[in-house]
């Protein structure tokens, strides 16, 4: 899939809420990070009274023919083992004088 094809289809939520057309791709380093979207024609966008939306590319469920499914809360990321520990200090006490 191109990035072209991406562009103008439908975003909707699960529970199929439709929040408008891709105006925008975002990528990072040759990947996708997000989506940009909002009402789709023009006549839509001068009487919407909703702004647009980011949407993060972990938020995509699906890329269908005719639209996008996207889930609203965003997947919980568990904190890394090797992050969970910062390292350990010495406690600070009064010093001698020497």
């Amino acid at each position: 899939m191109r990035l072209s094809d991406l562009r103008d289809k439908k975003i909707r939520s699960l529970d199929g809420k439709p929040l408008g057309r891709v105006h925008e791709v975002h990528c990072d380093k040759g990947k996708v990070t997000a989506l940009t979207c909002g009402p789709g024609s023009l006549i839509e966008r001068w009487t919407a009274k909703r702004n647009g939306h980011r949407i993060p590319w972990e938020c995509v469920v699906k890329v269908g023919r005719k639209a996008v499914l996207v889930t609203l809360d965003p997947p919980q990321r568990k904190p890394s083992a090797s992050r969970s520990r910062q390292g350990t200090r010495r406690p600070s006490g009064p010093r001698s004088k020497r």
